[in-house]
């Protein structure tokens, strides 16, 4: 069985993590209704990654609409049922990506997308 776009850009986007250092924890990880698309560390931070994949249709990059709540509530869920994530940082990520083409994508990485900074 062929895979999605969504599924292929999800594995692209797994692996460009994997590139730039992140250790991949969780895939898909949820708690009730809330989820996040990556669990992953990075040095001595705990990433919590939302992610938005889009088809070039000409209207650039998905809005980077990220709700706090269910972001702080999977994080808490997380780190109440994970072993040695007690001593860490917490940041939240977001990765956008625009597919292009079977195999040509354009990747956006917002790190710490919840900093008022």
């Amino acid at each position: 069985m062929e895979a999605t776009i969504n599924e292929k850009a999800m594995k692209a986007i797994g692996a460009y993590l994997e590139r730039r250092g992140f250790e991949i924890l969780e895939s898909g990880w949820a708690h009730g209704t809330d989820g996040v698309d990556f669990i992953a560390r990075e040095e001595d931070d705990l990433v919590f990654v939302v992610t938005e994949v889009v088809e070039d249709r000409g209207g650039g990059f998905p809005e980077e609409k990220v709700d706090r709540a269910p972001l702080e509530r999977v994080a808490a869920a997380y780190l109440a049922q994970a072993a040695g994530s007690a001593d860490c940082a917490v940041r939240f990520d977001f990765v956008s990506m625009i597919v292009i083409g079977d195999s040509r994508a354009f990747l956006r990485h917002h790190r710490n997308c919840l900093s008022e900074a």
